[in-house]
């Protein structure tokens, strides 16, 4: 196949064009003898329809508005299933609580099993939704016409058009979005979007970016938008660029390889079978819980491990929230935030804010909640907490510096924006790969970018002059 491309671009010609054209010109050859022209009356809907939804002009943005409804309707009907599960398991843990005198086994049974089963069964019901819609979207024949729609714009990026599903949904979740990779026929294109999906901005970092967004950052208001907001918006679009860039790279290094045009045939549009819909999302629900519900389970039990041993003696007049700081600060996390406190010095992070970002790799939102632990202030806060926010603003270092600063706060913005600080993601792609050695590249992959671009902008920021 190498020889082949290499041999049509030395005569100047193009090797898509050169694979797919004798196929269209006996298509032209033999059309006539086979097809009886009819006029306008009698024109199939369906060849209208494609005028419409295949439009050079108005197929994008029409497809932008059935993604904008379709996750519109993921957020709105999953949030209260979410919701519902979380009540479900809070309930639990506090009847536990209320029920068993304080110890050890309490809290494996609360924050380890309780938490852990939560944080796999939590992620279902976007799941089972997001598989719901686009298996109805499969079935009508639209999302083939996406594919051709897109493929031009995303080979341009080492991608083909199915892949553009995948990297939208993964606004919502790289979870699900991960696994609607399985539409890729080609290994190679599903492990490129799969290492891309993760940096698009998901909804578990937007408590992160609230939390130091409204902590740090002015609230002026020009021309009716705030300074809050612009940056969020930046770091929506930061995420997309460097994860089209990241495929970019991708497809000119380890995954490189030639480039296979996108040649199939337009099936019909067809009135979508609820039977077969139905249970292509179940399968799909189950096999997340059968395989990377494992995983999750198992690294939130750890983790919670590392944030509970050696346990500290509560002392005379001590509040909660000083006892649960106090074991955060003497737990294997503390010491081990503390440990890495000199890679995370450059980037303008101290140990407090290491044990926070351990404590995400459960969930990334985890890491608001760490904060208000490290911080003395509990654990049930919240990104709109003043009292958390007042802490972080208040935060000294030894020497009576101020831990966080705007600039400290875009430095960690850009982080989270970058790292890979979910272990749900990295089991769903250890599922999706039957193996290892993918989820350990993303992992060093994304850390090592997320490092990188936050050393440039700490560092930079303090070249120019900004503490």
């Amino acid at each position: 196949m190498g020889e082949q491309r290499a041999s049509a671009l030395a005569r100047g010609l193009d090797p898509d064009l050169a694979l797919v054209r004798p196929r269209f010109t006996w298509i032209d050859t033999h059309l006539p003898g086979l097809l009886v022209e009819s006029n306008e009356e009698r024109t199939p809907w369906s060849v209208r329809a494609d005028r419409v939804l295949l439009h050079p002009l108005l197929g994008l943005p029409l497809f932008l508005l059935v993604m904008a409804a379709l996750f519109q309707s993921l957020f709105a009907w999953s949030d209260p299933l979410i919701g519902a599960i979380e009540g479900v398991f809070g309930a639990l843990s506090g009847w536990v609580q209320a029920s068993f005198e304080p110890s050890i086994l309490r809290d494996l049974v609360t924050e380890g099993l309780i938490a852990g089963v939560g944080s796999v069964v939590v992620f279902l019901p976007q799941i089972l939704l997001l598989f719901l819609f686009l298996g109805i979207l499969e079935a009508t024949g639209y999302m083939a016409r996406v594919a051709w729609l897109m493929d031009r714009l995303m080979r341009s990026m080492g991608l083909t058009g199915r892949a553009f599903v995948p990297m939208l949904s993964g606004f919502a979740c790289a979870i699900p979005a991960i696994m609607a990779t399985r539409t890729m026929e080609r290994r190679r294109d599903r492990l490129k979007t799969m290492m891309v999906v993760p940096l698009m901005t998901c909804s578990a970092r937007l408590p992160v970016y609230t939390l130091i967004i409204g902590a740090l950052f002015p609230t002026e208001v020009w021309l009716g938008l705030s300074a809050g907001s612009l940056l969020m918006v930046a770091m929506y679009l930061f995420g997309t660029l460097v994860a089209l860039a990241a495929a970019a790279v991708l497809s000119r290094t380890i995954l490189q390889g030639p480039s296979v045009p996108l040649v199939f045939e337009l099936p019909p549009y067809r009135m979508p079978q609820v039977g077969p819909v139905l249970r292509g999302a179940w399968n799909k629900g189950l096999a997340f819980l059968r395989e990377a519900g494992t995983v999750i389970f198992v690294a939130t039990i750890a983790l919670w491990a590392l944030l509970s041993f050696p346990r500290v003696d509560e002392q005379p007049g001590q509040s909660e929230e000083q006892l649960h700081a106090a074991q955060l600060e003497e737990s294997l996390a503390g010491d081990l935030g503390k440990g890495l406190e000199p890679l995370l010095e450059p980037l303008g992070f101290d140990w407090k804010i290491g044990v926070g970002l351990i404590g995400a790799f459960a969930a990334r939102e985890v890491f608001v909640s760490t904060l208000g632990l490290v911080y003395g202030v509990g654990g049930d806060v919240d990104e709109e907490s003043t009292s958390l926010r007042e802490r972080i603003r208040a935060a000294a270092r030894p020497d009576g510096s101020r831990v966080f600063t705007p600039l400290v706060g875009l430095s960690l913005l850009v982080f989270f924006a970058l790292a890979c600080q979910c272990l749900s993601t990295l089991a769903v792609v250890k599922r999706e790969t039957n193996g290892w050695r993918w989820p350990v590249f993303l992992l060093a992959y994304m850390t090592a970018l997320a490092w990188g671009a936050s050393f440039v902008v700490y560092q930079g920021g303090r070249l120019l002059g900004y503490a």
